[in-house]
């Protein structure tokens, strides 16, 4: 019988794919790409590694809305997505733990691991759609992120 993956190991993995292949899309886009388009980008897998500080309770180095180069966004995605994954793999217990941390505003939260590791997976949907958007008003095509396609292709 085969290990299936839990809901949360399948969104991380499709979180993976799918900022993968907008990358890919953006590297191979044969015109300087869309500058909203990049910031947008930047700032995905900026609260990737923002949330990761979190959840490892060290010290957040990187403005949210800093603009990357896509080679730089590439080495995030890979660094980041690689650390979300083994976070989705974590049991139920630890999955529960409450992580204690500071937003950008300042503010005090208490957040589970689990629903930390949602918002950054629906976060990065949401991203992904301004980027297709946005590539769109340029006149440029976007690629098909959808997780259902993620799942097809496997």
């Amino acid at each position: 019988m085969k290990n299936e993956l839990s809901a949360l190991e399948k969104l991380a993995a499709y979180n993976y794919w799918a900022n993968n292949q907008l990358l890919q899309h953006l590297e191979n886009i044969p015109v300087d790409i869309p500058a909203t388009a990049l910031q947008l980008f930047s700032h995905l897998v900026n609260a990737q590694v923002i949330w990761l500080s979190r959840l490892e309770n060290i010290p957040i180095l990187l403005p949210l809305f800093e603009v990357h180069t896509l080679s730089q966004c590439r080495e995030l995605h890979e660094t980041t997505s690689e650390q979300l994954q083994e976070y989705a793999t974590l049991n139920q217990p630890e999955l529960e733990v409450e992580v204690i941390y500071t937003n950008t505003k300042g503010e005090d939260f208490s957040t589970s691991v689990q629903d930390i590791l949602l918002q950054v997976f629906n976060h990065g949907t949401y991203h992904r759609a301004q980027v297709a958007r946005d590539l769109r008003q340029h006149n440029l095509e976007p690629i098909n992120t959808d997780y259902i396609t993620y799942v097809r292709s496997k």
